[in-house]
């Protein structure tokens, strides 16, 4: 039994042209190895250099805290804040979809029971002072 070595592929050949370059090499079949590659790990960009989405769900965790303040503190600066956030995670952060939306439910229902709470308690309040004022 004898050896025989694997056919190599041909080596490109180097001769000016007619222009005066040369010729560039002929692809031989292998791929080359760049390490830089293989460790560079730098967040990838879309092609308008919008950065990564987020895995985090700070924003939904926020947005749905200032929804439910909201709700029990009736003030307007909760609702608008939480549906801001909210809004912004439901669009930035696919982890926290479900808490996004609760979050601009919940800023939703405390905007309109804010519409509600404020006329009510500023009627009983008025209510209370005339009838105290005027002995009723």
């Amino acid at each position: 039994m004898t050896y025989t070595p694997p056919e190599q592929p041909a080596q490109p050949s180097y001769e000016p042209t007619s222009q005066g370059g040369y010729q560039p090499a002929a692809p031989t079949g292998y791929q080359s190895y760049d390490a830089g590659q293989a460790y560079a790990a730098a967040p990838s960009y879309d092609a308008y250099g919008a950065a990564p989405v987020s895995t985090e769900r700070k924003l939904s965790m926020w947005g749905l805290i200032l929804g439910i303040s909201s709700i029990v503190v009736p003030l307007f600066i909760n609702a608008i804040a939480g549906g801001i956030l909210s809004g912004v995670a439901l669009a930035k952060e696919p982890a926290g979809k479900t808490m996004a939306i609760w979050g601009l439910v919940t800023s939703i229902l405390g905007f309109i029971w804010a519409f509600v709470f404020w006329p009510i308690a500023i009627t009983v309040f008025f209510a209370a002072i005339f009838a105290t004022q005027y002995g009723y």
